[in-house]
């Protein structure tokens, strides 16, 4: 990095930890000057955090130089960008500009407020500039607040095409004979999850590095698995920290394997072996693996101790098993959306979705439900499905996954808690405590429901 920018990151750091804000930014600024791609990443963090007030020139500028800079995945400004659009416009106007375009582009709105704003230009007579601009961003949350109208966009058009093809062509473990993992498929064929549509590059990490700091060195060239890949997010953004990694994306469905097929290919990525199959089927896939990733898919089989134990025996001895779990406490409310869409008939087609959104849209701030629109998988179709209909869910609590990890012949590592959960566990336990015991984590999580909205995840060794 260049060492003025580094001098200017660490100052602005320092001022924004101290709540001065406006004095950081001058000095991010000029950093980003100095060296894009090595400031926009602490640039864009600053940006995404509080709820700034006032919107100088410079500031905008900036928010769109970080938004197209490698070094940046522009979903984490998303919000960032919209309250800054809806501060310099405040009324609807029908305006070509920069932010504007690279907003609409690069970013998937989550913001409801800018969602009205969306939905209310879809209908006006645009300029073709903009008119492509806002059909890219309706694509993009899959035409979950409408913009039909506007048309796929040609890129996208193209890039159906070529999801249509690699789709035709992935490799197939077959059919599941699982009726629950047949549900579930076709859940992700119809609404591929997650969208993304670009990561920030990565630097450098050693996987094998981590695995030996956690106590289980690997030998020789690490074989990696992510069982329940979706649209490959996770597996493209290992082999951009890890080159030398040698990885096989497993997914129920074909067509998410072929959205991330189509990314890696973009993105250069020639590292993953994608194919299609059941993770209880994982075993035809002829090989052991020294580190299987599976993040928030477990809990959607029918019998989660059944593909646990189909992980468990795809690992090499001492080989290391992550996990990502949903938490019982964390999704309450999610169960009472569950009711709430029950009560109303909605099903899990683009009309129901709508409907449901509608209804959550209008809900007053203090309602509970009313927080769903402050998840990003709310803005789209494939996401509100993913959240609130999807077709099985299981939620835990941690002495429960516990067991199930001893069943499976696997020793718990670490829970890789949230800093939040850390700094309460530390403030009851101390802070040497050790994240090999789960029943004082859910002492801490019964005090503090929402520690784990984002999931449990814990790191798991095999046994012998």
């Amino acid at each position: 990095m260049h060492p003025e920018a580094a001098q200017l990151l660490g100052q602005a750091g320092e001022a924004a930890r101290q709540g001065r804000f406006g004095q950081a930014l001058p000095m991010l600024s000029h950093a980003l000057a100095l060296d894009l791609e090595g400031t926009a990443p602490a640039y864009a963090q600053l940006l995404a955090g509080p709820r700034l007030t006032g919107w100088p020139q410079q500031l905008e500028a900036d928010l769109a130089t970080c938004l197209y800079a490698g070094s940046v995945d522009p979903q984490s400004l998303a919000r960032a960008a919209a309250r800054m659009l809806l501060a310099k416009y405040p009324e609807p106007v029908v305006v070509e500009d920069p932010l504007w375009t690279a907003f609409l582009t690069r970013c998937i709105n989550v913001d409801p407020a800018m969602e009205a704003r969306l939905a209310w230009l879809a209908g006006q007579a645009l300029p073709a500039g903009l008119r492509e601009a806002l059909a890219t961003q309706a694509f993009a949350s899959e035409y979950v607040w409408g913009g039909e109208g506007l048309g796929v966009p040609p890129v996208a058009a193209a890039e159906i095409a070529e999801e249509r093809r690699l789709a035709a062509a992935m490799p197939s473990l077959g059919d599941s004979s699982d009726h629950t993992s047949r549900a579930v498929r076709a859940q992700y064929e119809a609404n591929p999850y997650p969208r993304w549509c670009a990561s920030a590059a990565r630097p450098h990490v050693s996987v094998a590095g981590h695995l030996a700091a956690l106590g289980t060195p690997q030998a020789g060239p690490l074989e990696v698995l992510v069982a329940g890949c979706g649209t490959g997010f996770e597996p493209i953004d290992l082999a951009r920290m890890d080159s030398s990694l040698a990885i096989t994306a497993l997914d129920l469905s074909a067509a998410s394997l072929a959205y991330g097929a189509r990314m890696a290919g973009a993105l250069g990525i020639g590292g993953v072996r994608f194919v299609q199959g059941d993770i209880l089927d994982v075993a035809k896939l002829g090989r052991r693996f020294g580190l299987v990733s599976s993040t928030g898919v477990l809990h959607h089989m029918e019998r989660p101790a059944d593909g646990l134990a189909a992980l468990a025996g795809v690992l090499a001895p001492g080989g290391v098993l992550r996990i990502a779990l949903y938490s019982e406490r964390a999704r309450a409310w999610v169960a009472e959306a569950h009711r709430v869409i029950a009560e109303h008939g909605w099903d899990a087609s683009p009309a129901g979705i709508r409907a449901f959104r509608t209804h959550i849209l209008a809900l007053p701030a203090s309602q509970p439900l009313a927080r769903l629109r402050e998840s990003d998988d709310f803005y789209t179709l494939s996401g509100c499905r993913d959240l609130c209909f999807h077709a099985r869910e299981h939620w835990y609590r941690l002495p429960a996954i516990g067991e199930m990890l001893a069943t499976a012949g696997l020793e718990l590592l670490m829970l890789d808690a949230p800093p939040e959960a850390q700094a309460r566990f530390a403030q009851i336990y101390g802070a040497a405590a050790g994240r090999r015991d789960l029943a004082p984590w859910d002492r801490v999580e019964a005090e503090h429901p929402q520690l784990f909205a984002g999931m449990f995840h814990l790191w798991c060794r095999k046994r012998g």
